[in-house]
């Protein structure tokens, strides 16, 4: 059997704390190495938070055979802070000269002019700040990466003998990086989209930046010979979206779970007896829209209606909060709803596996977005627990969990169907049971085969 020799190029690579990397990890973990030598382009240990990354668990073993290669990354906004240090001189040139020549009668006028003079700094800073971050972050912060990993990839696809990239987004740099390799060098290319792209529902830009991610995108897409989607919504628009290209370019595969992962102590699976309260637990970052506050409105009213009370159910969230959802805990304290509403800082991945067992029940938050998935819910899956999710109806997450009957979707604009999806889940009133055979598709160490397939056929 001939093995074929595959680039993978990723920013999501341990150290890297993301949970891309563990997509990445698991491929890397079960994929038949007897059939293909593996090279892996990614970044330094660096540009990457080690110590979170060992606390999120995404530092698997990767297979001793896995060849990995890191470079560094340019900033290329860096260009932006000379600019505004410059902008700043010459305000303050101005300013000297205007104090000059002005005389003690103009002094007070001059003073009101001081006033409005940062006003108009900070106005040409921000607009120059827009523009540089727009055009030198385009698509991403990550394009500084190109012409490094465009180089040491040039390299490796000829040491190596490389047959196929496989790159993985976001950060959709990554595709441009890996679109531009394949025609250098005349490669076989894969896309992993893990996230969409320009049909995105949570990064909407301008317009002209969308044409300028559109057209780059269509250049990306129909320049790869095989590309994965991790929900059927995702793939089926963008089936539609590309319906020029060969349907069978555009495949399936879920993001899953890893049964090895469970492997820890059972003693430490179990309820802990001196939690009396019913517990609802969300495990993992808080960021872009996942916003829970229609769940905390909803817990304030079920609290009024007198069909909660404290020490009878609480919600925890474990782990970060992003600063532009900081707000959260203010809306907590003004609802009054501290005796059932819990922020504690991120536990390592054993102490996660092993709250996910001790909860009553698994909070999902995906708002706004009918296409994506979060990872989170394939191990929330293996556990068994009831999952309350707060996204929307028909989407990719609520098409999972019926299928599965594995919990209870509310739409997250409805705080009445929060607040009755509770309501069921902690009286009982919910026919919760996991379909076996459904469950275990998501298993990694059986699914990465259809991953395995695809490669090896091209």
């Amino acid at each position: 059997m001939t093995k074929k020799n595959i680039l993978f190029l990723t920013i999501n690579f341990p150290p890297n704390p993301s949970v891309g990397t563990k997509r990445v990890a698991k491929i890397l973990k079960y994929i038949d190495h007897s059939k293909f030598n593996f090279s892996v382009l990614t970044l330094k240990e660096e540009y990457y938070n080690q110590e979170l990354g060992q606390l999120m668990g995404n530092q698997d073993k990767i297979p001793s055979t896995v060849k990995v290669f890191r470079t560094h990354k340019s900033d290329l906004t860096h260009i932006f802070t000379y600019l505004k240090k410059g902008i700043g001189l010459i305000f303050k040139r101005n300013k000297a000269s205007a104090k000059s020549n002005k005389s003690t009668e103009n002094k007070k006028l001059n003073k009101s002019s001081k006033l409005t003079n940062p006003g108009w700094k900070d106005q040409i800073i921000n607009s120059l700040r827009s523009f540089f971050f727009a055009f030198f972050e385009f698509p991403d912060k990550y394009i500084g990466w190109l012409p490094h990993a465009l180089a040491e990839g040039v390299r490796i696809i000829r040491h190596e003998k490389i047959d196929i990239i496989l790159t993985t987004a976001p950060p959709h740099s990554a595709f441009i990086i890996a679109m531009l390799l394949k025609k250098l060098m005349h490669k076989k290319l894969v896309l992993d989209f893990r996230d969409p792209w320009t049909i995105s529902r949570w990064d909407k830009g301008n317009i002209f930046r969308y044409w300028a991610e559109r057209t780059v995108e269509k250049i990306c897409v129909k320049s790869a010979d095989h590309l994965f989607f991790v929900t059927p919504k995702m793939r089926d628009e963008y089936l539609k979206l590309y319906k020029d290209l060969p349907a069978e370019k555009f495949n399936l595969f879920f993001n899953g779970f890893d049964p090895d992962d469970f492997i820890v102590d059972q003693e430490a699976q179990q309820p802990e007896k001196k939690h009396l309260a019913f517990r609802f637990v969300h495990l993992g970052t808080l960021y872009k829209r996942r916003n829970p506050e229609p769940l905390v409105i909803a817990i304030k009213n079920l609290a009024q209606k007198d069909l909660i009370a404290p020490g009878q159910v609480v919600f925890e969230f474990i782990g970060s909060v992003v600063t532009e959802l900081k707000f959260i805990y203010q809306k907590v304290k003004e609802l009054q709803v501290e005796d059932y509403v819990v922020f504690k800082p991120p536990v390592s991945f054993n102490e996660s596996i092993a709250t996910m067992f001790q909860a009553d029940a698994l909070l999902l938050i995906q708002p706004d977005t009918d296409l994506q998935i979060p990872a989170k819910l394939f191990e929330y899956i293996y556990t068994g627990k009831p999952i309350l999710a707060i996204a929307e109806e028909n989407s990719a997450t609520h098409q999972v969990l019926a299928e599965g009957n594995l919990g209870i979707l509310a739409p997250s604009k409805n705080i009445d169907a929060i607040e009755q999806a509770v309501l069921n889940i902690l009286n009982g009133q919910f026919k919760f049971k996991p379909a076996p055979d459904y469950v275990d598709q998501f298993n990694y160490q059986k699914y990465a085969k259809k991953f395995e397939k695809v490669l090896y056929e091209l």
